[in-house]
């Protein structure tokens, strides 16, 4: 630790010993070390003789500006100990060092200087002087002085050159660039030239001279107008006075009248000598118009102005009215409406006026107003009306309006409506068809002032095919039509509503629900009131959302609109914004919760079901009457009631009917009786009653016995015959007439297909010998007859017993 002390310690010493060495071997110099951009500088370096960097050696010196060796060309040797470095243009504020070197590699800082680059203050601009005279009577001069370049201090001084041989000077205090002169350096009447010097350490700059005489410069106090005359027909005269009365030679007067209604008539610029100055006249003015007049003076043309005075408002003298008016009559069956304004030429001369409105034919007054329309009745012989504007001095002369009774004539087209300005419209159109058009008459009115202000109007000639509309308000809306006028009629009107400039309206519509149900939701909102639309509306725009923002945006331009697929029993929300050319508005939110479906929309709904079933019931049916056997044969197939069966009325038609098709007819004389079949047993074999199996069944089917010529079993030729199973069984035992063994007792079918229903009263009981009276227990079974009887002589009690035995009676058989 004590080891790195010492170290640090020597190199701070050793570092010392070289400053020390360094600053004793050279001296540096330069002329300023703040120069202007650009300027040239030269450095001199002088080397010390007992400088231990150069003692006993060969060496050379070096520059470096900026840490960058100096090119050789610049520097140079004055003698043997002194050398030096010129620059031809510094622009950037730099560090000279100089170097001995005593070898290539080997050079060492000996001094160095900081040489500043700084530049001139800005030109002072703009110098201009005002003469006091309101308050006190100084020279008021005011400077620019530029865009700060320089960080050096700038000092500023005002030069005043009286009669171009006296001159003065005013120092400036720091951070001023304005300076007032007083009384005793200048005169009111004569030249004075001024001009500002800005000095700083690099030298001083010098605006441009302003030469001006201060009475030229200065601002007079407002004159007042004391009185106006209206002496003679149209003309007026002004006495007035000028609170600065010291003041001589002429004075530029500026006299501005203007009428009521605000519109500029006459500007008069006058000039006048000093006896004259309190007193003006102005003539050429109309008669009897109130003017309002002001005064403001100034004393030469590159002078200023002085303030407005106070207004004085007179009247001229009055004359009879001059001039004709411009008129437009509408005619509407007997009833004219006659508008009228005046023309360029024409002159009230007065005020009070009214209107007369005769007609030279009847020789009667149709109306007198002092409006600017009047209405009148109109018999069919008045083909012109005449209109006179009279004062308190007289009348003008008659000014002739043509009555037109023929309408319908054709309008104009393509007619359109673009708004110029705020308070302007632009309208254009194209001429009709007919080439009889001779002028045209444009008006409008408003629509939303109340009282209604009166219509406006414009006449134009034939070649007219748009005019401008001004004075029009804004967000306010127009009525404007164009009427082509014929020679003996007026076409028919071009109509639209404008507005001159639009904006979103100041209210928005109400929502109201009309209709609620369980999917769908009927809204509806009145229009906004024409005075709060502001624009001509272009629609409406419906939000409507449920809790989960599932949202349906409905665009329309009707004041109702439905929305469908809701659900039922759901709240939602509802928003209508209105807008036009200039913007939208948004309404309030109404909320809402849609129904449950009730028993007139279950109605609607059932009815449609019930007619498509009733249709398709119909249909069905016409197809079951169309197609009635094929039907009948799948839905009721043909099954014989043994009750009602008899063999002997069988036919081969009828036997067949509802029975496949054969493939093959083998033997078309054999009859198939698909409810029966016949069984013959031989003599041998023992009747049993399991005797019937279905096994005996195929069999039996299946079996041709040659030794019963009296009757044979059909043989099935189709697979499906096969599957028939026969409801009863008749099982004969031989012949039938030599039957002599008891008959077997009747067996019931086993069958698995339905016979005919319990309750039906057409299927007989199961047989059984049941005599009449006799108890179910006393009944005998079914027995053969009697082997000495005869076919004669047959028990017809024992027949009418056994009805189904009967039944199968064979009367007309080949069998014996």
């Amino acid at each position: 630790m004590a080891s790195v002390w010492f170290v640090l310690v020597l190199g701070i010493y050793f570092n010392a010993w070289i400053k020390v060495i360094q600053a004793s071997c050279a001296g540096i110099h330069t002329p300023a070390k703040v120069v202007l951009a650009g300027s040239p500088v030269s450095v001199s370096c002088s080397i010390e003789d007992d400088c231990l960097l150069t003692k006993g050696k060969d060496f050379r010196v070096a520059w470096k500006i900026n840490n960058d060796f100096a090119p050789s060309n610049l520097s140079y040797q004055e003698n043997n100990r002194i050398y030096g470095l010129r620059i031809p243009s510094l622009t950037h504020t730099a560090d000279i060092i100089c170097l001995v070197c005593v070898s290539e590699d080997n050079c060492q800082i000996v001094n160095g200087v900081n040489v500043k680059v700084d530049y001139l203050p800005p030109i002072p601009r703009n110098l201009s002087c005002v003469l006091n005279i309101t308050q006190s009577s100084k020279l008021l001069c005011q400077w620019d002085p530029g865009e700060k370049t320089t960080s050096l201090p700038t000092n500023y001084t005002l030069h005043a050159l009286r009669d171009k041989s006296e001159k003065t000077q005013h120092e400036i205090p720091s951070g001023q660039h304005f300076f007032l002169i007083q009384r005793d350096s200048y005169s009111e009447y004569l030249e004075l030239e001024v001009y500002v010097t800005a000095v700083n350490v690099l030298g001083n700059v010098t605006s441009a001279p302003l030469e001006l005489i201060p009475m030229e410069t200065a601002k007079f106090n407002a004159p007042e107008i004391k009185r106006v005359e209206a002496d003679t027909p149209g003309c007026l005269q002004y006495s007035w006075s000028l609170s600065q009365s010291w003041v001589e030679f002429t004075l530029i007067v500026e006299l501005r009248l203007t009428t009521l209604n605000n519109q500029l008539d006459k500007e008069l610029i006058s000039t006048f000598s000093k006896r004259q100055r309190d007193k003006v006249k102005k003539c050429g003015l109309l008669h009897g118009t109130n003017y309002t007049s002001t005064m403001r003076v100034k004393y030469r043309p590159s002078s200023e102005w002085s303030e407005w005075s106070n207004p004085k408002t007179t009247n001229t003298l009055m004359r009879a009215p001059a001039g004709s008016l411009d008129t437009w009559l509408k005619v509407n069956d007997q009833v004219a409406q006659l508008y009228w304004k005046p023309s360029k030429n024409f002159r009230a001369n007065g005020w009070d006026l009214s209107y007369t409105v005769e007609s030279k034919e009847t020789k009667t007054t149709l109306c007198v107003t002092k409006e600017s329309h009047c209405s009148f009745n109109l018999n069919n012989w008045i083909k012109k009306v005449y209109l006179r504007a009279t004062n308190a001095m007289g009348s003008s002369n008659h000014t002739q309006v043509p009555v037109h009774r023929k309408k319908g004539l054709d309008s104009v087209s393509n007619g359109n409506v673009r708004p110029q300005s705020n308070t302007s419209v632009l309208i254009t159109w194209e001429s009709p068809e007919s080439s009889g058009v001779t002028g045209y008459t444009l008006e409008w009115r408003s629509l939303s002032e109340t009282p209604a202000e009166p219509l406006s109007f414009i006449l134009m000639d034939k070649n007219s095919s748009s005019t401008l509309v001004t004075g029009l308000r804004p967000y306010k809306p127009y009525e404007i039509s164009v009427f082509p006028k014929y020679a003996d009629g007026v076409g028919r009107p071009f109509t639209v509503l404008a507005y001159s400039s639009e904006r979103a309206p100041s209210e928005a519509p109400k929502l109201e629900v009309v209709e609620i149900r369980h999917s769908r939701v009927k809204l509806h909102w009145d229009g906004i009131p024409l005075e709060q639309r502001n624009g001509i509306i272009q629609g409406y725009t419906i939000y409507f959302w449920d809790d989960s923002n599932e949202t349906q945006v409905i665009y329309t331009e009707e004041t109702n609109v439905v929305v469908e697929n809701l659900h039922p029993l759901t709240k939602y929300h509802a928003l209508v914004s209105v807008h036009t050319m200039g913007g939208s508005l948004n309404g309030s939110v109404e909320n809402l919760t849609t129904g449950h479906i009730d028993g007139f929309d279950m109605v609607l709904f059932v009815i449609p079901a019930c007619i498509g079933i009733s249709l398709l019931i119909i249909i069905v049916v016409f197809t079951c009457l169309g197609k009635h056997e094929r039907v009948k044969m799948c839905l009721w197939p043909i099954i014989p009631d043994p009750a009602n069966s008899s063999i002997k009325r069988w036919t081969t038609s009828d036997s067949l009917q509802g029975t496949p098709p054969f493939k093959e007819d083998k033997d078309p004389v054999l009859v198939f009786l698909s409810r029966f079949s016949l069984l013959d047993l031989s003599e041998n074999e023992p009747f049993k009653g399991d005797y019937v199996r279905e096994s005996q069944w195929s069999r039996d089917m299946d079996s041709r016995d040659g030794g019963h010529g009296s009757f044979q079993a059909c043989r099935y030729d189709s697979e499906q015959d096969r599957d028939s199973v026969p409801y009863a069984t008749v099982v004969f035992g031989g012949s039938y007439q030599s039957h002599s063994t008891p008959v077997p007792p009747y067996v019931r079918s086993e069958s698995t297909q339905p016979l005919l229903g319990g309750d039906e009263p057409a299927s007989p009981p199961p047989y059984e010998n049941v005599p009449r009276g006799s108890r179910v227990s006393q009944a005998k079974h079914f027995t053969a007859f009697p082997t000495n009887s005869t076919g004669s002589e047959e028990n017809e009690e024992l027949w009418e017993e056994f009805p189904m035995l009967k039944s199968l009676e064979l009367r007309n058989t080949d069998h014996n």
